[in-house]
């Protein structure tokens, strides 16, 4: 707690009063120890909580992860073949697929999730539901809701 000095409040005060009523939206004042004190009047605040919620509504989104859907069988394979801790060569030959095929599988999946790895996809693919739990095993296809007709 700040200590207050009583006689310098009883003083100021019908002036901070006087300001807010004359009009003044804000007060500034500064504690001994150099805070910065402000006396917002109400219909201010209530002004500055609406534009602090309208900014929020336009910065939030672009800092949350997209909400992903689905993956397509063919992704949610190759996901789950990266969480099992294979190689991009490996996935090609288990799935008899190309080297570049595989890769662009996987570049869609961490475009989906917003993601600049393959390991932070897995991640988040594991929050959203759509892999299983580290060390829960699991097969792909069961686990993540595929859409038909791709691969």
């Amino acid at each position: 707690m700040h200590e207050i000095d009583e006689d310098l409040a009883a003083a100021l005060w019908p002036h901070l009063l006087d300001a807010v009523a004359a009009g003044e939206r804000r007060v500034y004042l500064e504690a001994r120890g150099g805070e910065r004190v402000v006396l917002v009047a109400e219909g201010e605040l209530h002004r500055l909580e609406a534009e602090l919620r309208r900014l929020q509504q336009h910065v939030a989104p672009a800092h949350s992860a997209p909400a992903v859907s689905r993956l397509t069988a063919r992704e949610a394979e190759t996901l789950q073949l990266v969480a099992e801790g294979l190689s991009g060569a490996q996935i090609a030959e288990r799935l008899q697929r190309s080297a570049n095929t595989v890769a662009q599988h996987l570049a869609t999946v961490r475009r989906k999730y917003g993601v600049r790895s393959s390991a932070a996809a897995v991640e988040a693919a594991r929050r959203a539901g759509h892999l299983p739990a580290a060390g829960r095993g699991g097969s792909a296809s069961a686990d993540l809701s595929p859409e038909r007709g791709s691969g």
